[in-house]
């Protein structure tokens, strides 16, 4: 899963987060291709928790700063993917690690990623005063 400029939220703060998430579902599959998965799951679910926390907060508050008219379905969307994550986390905390939850978890964050940045953030960048 590569970056690409169609991606980008003309929020530079923003976009590197992405890059950053991006770069953690590669990472994660890599992981997982060579047999590390169990080893770093549990920290990536973690990790997942902790930066998609802080990234939606910052995302949501230049999504109301810019008056962009998807701030709420945005929003939504956050908490929808906090739910899912919540649940790959609840089956992580019962059952411990099973490969096939990992690949999907990463499937998962491919696919929302780019279907979220494609119809949901790149709308900002024509909202975000560029100088």
């Amino acid at each position: 899963m590569k970056w690409s400029d169609n991606y980008a939220t003309g929020v530079k703060h923003i976009d590197d987060h992405h890059k950053m998430l991006f770069k953690m579902a590669d990472d994660f599959r890599e992981a997982l291709d060579v047999g590390r998965g169990q080893k770093v799951y549990g920290m990536l679910l973690d990790m997942l928790q902790n930066y998609a926390d802080a990234h939606f907060r910052m995302e949501e508050g230049c999504m109301e700063q810019y008056r962009c008219p998807v701030a709420q379905t945005n929003k939504a969307a956050h908490a929808k993917f906090l739910e899912v994550l919540a649940e790959f986390q609840q089956r992580y905390a019962v059952s411990s690690f099973y490969a096939v939850d990992a690949h999907s978890l990463v499937d998962t964050l491919e696919l929302w990623l780019t279907d979220h940045i494609c119809q949901i953030d790149v709308k900002l960048k024509q909202y975000v005063d560029v100088p």
